[in-house]
């Protein structure tokens, strides 16, 4: 007989990951099975900090302390990263209500999300309080590549979760059922590293909002005031409650508490102007900040609410081998909530877990009857096996035709009307015949569809893929040429204006990216960037390592520059820098080939003719004929004419892949 249900919610922050395990106990109250905390060696935000690592690093560790081969597992998405919206349906009569809420909340997702709906998950949940007649939904929704990638680090370890939540709803979860929600509406304040997720919420009713303020802002600020680096600032914040100079501490991070305190008004102003029936009783904080000596009478005088910060649950008790044990209980509030959730406890029901992964969890739970079914049909297989032999004898002695054929077409009408008035022999071969025919047609179903399910193949890799995109944007941007001395420093965009123009155009190191277009190739060798200018950045492409071809795409970037040093500006300059940007261990994704060429046929209608420039080439003899400015062909930023930039085109094969580790000699870039 199979044990009670367990389920493990777990939350992965940029401090730590936290992990708690929940059964429903015999007298139906839920038990904390489990608990686990491990703090990052870093934050993940720090600038030397590998996240994925962090991650990775976390989960490995996770998984060698527990094991979750037969738990369920809950895991949380961050608030910053979910789309949050709250809208009142009209009053529906309880008959009405299951009948008409899917049409109208979809209506309402298509207006309130500001996405294509096939870029994101999405999923609702209705808020309806017995005494009220109206009915609030939440539409909860995350853009798919943003679940894809988070959910990749699970699926590395092999945790396939069956419940994605949003970290607020979670916190919801986990306060609604430990009776943290049973008076009037309370204001849950949780704050983490980078954001802090304010919630108002009552038994029936959720309100939520992430704002751009956390504990790093405290820890920058001691960085500012005491000269110390982000990891020493980070430990004299943990430990400034017990620390002598709690005082000094206080007055150094003061500035940012009233930052915060200032977040919290707006936010707490917006709710109560459209909730006029609303009256907060308290505010709960959660999160480690909350131990900042001063911090919790600072919010409470300015906020003129009663403050308490959660330092334990009521309904659980997390043991003390997860680190800090149930006084850290703000830290688990996330985890606790999701693992409610996977037990089916939890008010607020919605999920951001994609529909793909919901449909593999399912088929991958019924493998098991599949392969009960399978042995049971091997027995009966087995038990006519054996009638057959025993009969065999009888068959020898029978008379009758044994060469019988059947087409597909008839073989179903075969099996429901078999033959009669014939002897066995010939029966059994009509059977088999109409048996073999329909192995015939099963086989030839089977073969059908393969060209369909390969595209779907390559689309879902191309899928898992678009996390490398922001990596391959931030190598282009780097690989941008620094902007001038006289530009660096400025304080505002108007200032930024003026001091670029101080310095003569044909003397600015820029370069501006006007397009860029990527075509996916399934084999880069396959197509490969042909170059006819007679200028160009050369580079010998590399090799495949493996000869089994290479997926990846074909970058098209037109730009322009107004440089004097025209075409040897670009290729020493900005072409050297792509290739070393691009061609960067373990980055995954490599530049093979590239090509630089004049684009003079891209100038916007109106602008000067210009002449093809050579590498190191000057800008002509300065008599190419001038056209009246427009809009078309003057500087978006600075408002000059651009009839005297270059137009230029930069072609590349991107491979996606890591750079091999020891290319050929003859695999060096070079300069052409």
């Amino acid at each position: 007989m199979a044990g009670p249900q367990t389920v493990w919610g777990i939350d992965v922050g940029k401090c730590a990951l936290k992990a708690v395990k929940l059964r429903v106990g015999p007298d139906k109250s839920v038990e904390v099975v489990a608990a686990d905390y491990i703090e990052h060696a870093k934050i993940m935000t720090q600038a030397d900090a590998d996240a994925d690592a962090l991650w990775t690093a976390a989960l490995e560790k996770f998984l060698s302390r527990n094991d979750i081969s037969n738990d369920q597992i809950a895991v949380s998405v961050p608030g910053e990263h979910t789309l949050a919206r709250f809208s009142k349906l009209p009053p529906l009569e309880k008959k009405e209500m299951k009948k008409k809420i899917p049409d109208l909340v979809r209506y309402e997702a298509d207006q309130q999300i500001p996405f294509d709906m096939d870029e994101v998950v999405w999923d609702y949940q209705v808020f309806d309080a017995p005494d009220s007649p109206e009915i609030e939904v939440g539409i909860f929704a995350i853009k798919r590549d943003l679940i894809r990638g988070h959910l990749h680090h699970f699926e590395s370890g092999n945790i396939e979760p069956s419940v994605v939540q949003s970290g607020p709803l979670a916190v919801y979860n986990a306060m609604h059922y430990d009776g943290a929600l049973t008076g009037g509406a309370v204001v849950l304040v949780d704050i983490g590293t980078e954001n802090t997720n304010l919630l108002v919420a009552t038994e029936d009713t959720l309100w939520t909002r992430t704002i751009k303020f956390g504990g790093n802002a405290f820890t920058d600020a001691l960085v500012k005031s005491f000269k110390l680096s982000f990891s020493k600032a980070e430990t004299l914040k943990r430990t400034a409650g017990s620390s002598k100079y709690a005082r000094q501490i206080f007055q150094a991070m003061r500035p940012v508490f009233a930052d915060l305190v200032q977040e919290l008004q707006r936010s707490i102003g917006f709710y109560t102007a459209t909730h006029r029936d609303v009256e907060l009783e308290k505010i709960i904080g959660l999160g480690a900040a909350f131990k900042l000596p001063g911090l919790k009478k600072y919010v409470q005088q300015n906020l003129q609410l009663d403050i308490d910060r959660l330092e334990h649950f009521h309904k659980i008790k997390i043991p003390a081998t997860a680190e800090g044990g149930d006084d850290q209980a703000g830290s688990f509030a996330v985890a606790y909530g999701l693992a409610l959730q996977g037990l089916g406890l939890s008010k607020a029901t919605s999920s951001l877990l994609p529909p793909e992964i919901v449909r593999q969890v399912v088929w991958r739970k019924k493998r098991v009857f599949f392969a009960a079914a399978a042995a049971c049909l091997l027995f009966a297989a087995g038990v006519i096996w054996f009638r057959g032999i025993s009969d065999l004898g009888t068959l020898q002695n029978s008379s009758g035709n044994t060469n019988v054929t059947v087409s597909p077409e008839n073989a179903e009408a075969t099996i429901q009307n078999p033959p009669t008035n014939v002897p066995p022999r010939e029966y059994g071969a009509t059977i088999l015949a109409a048996a073999r025919a329909f192995q015939s047609k099963n086989s030839e179903l089977s073969s059908q569809g393969e060209d369909e399910r390969n595209k779907i193949k390559t689309v879902m890799e191309l899928q898992s893929d678009r996390v490398l995109w922001p990596r391959i944007v931030d190598a282009i941007h780097r690989a941008l040429p620094a902007v001038n001395d006289e530009a660096r420093d400025a304080a505002s965009a108007k200032a930024f204006v003026a001091a670029v123009k101080q310095v003569p155009r044909r003397d600015r190191n820029e370069v501006i990216i006007e397009s860029l277009e990527s075509k996916y190739l399934p084999n880069v060798d396959d197509e490969a960037v042909k170059i006819s200018d007679p200028w160009h950045a050369n580079v010998d492409p590399i090799a495949d390592p493996t000869g089994a071809g290479r997926k990846g795409f074909l970058i098209t970037m037109r730009c322009r520059t107004p440089n004097s040093g025209g075409g040897m500006f670009v290729s020493t300059g900005f072409a050297k820098n792509l290739l070393s940007t691009c061609r960067q261990p373990k980055a995954g994704f490599y530049i093979d080939r590239i090509g630089v060429a004049n684009a003079a046929g891209d100038r916007p209608s109106g602008s000067g003719g210009g002449t093809t420039n050579p590498p190191g080439g000057g800008w002509g003899g300065g008599t190419r004929p001038k056209a009246t400015p427009s809009p078309a062909n003057l500087d978006p930023l600075t408002g000059e004419s651009i009839d005297d930039d270059m137009f230029f085109q930069v072609t590349f094969d991107l491979v996606i892949g890591d750079l091999p580790e020891k290319p050929a000699e003859n695999q060096n870039q070079g300069q052409g």
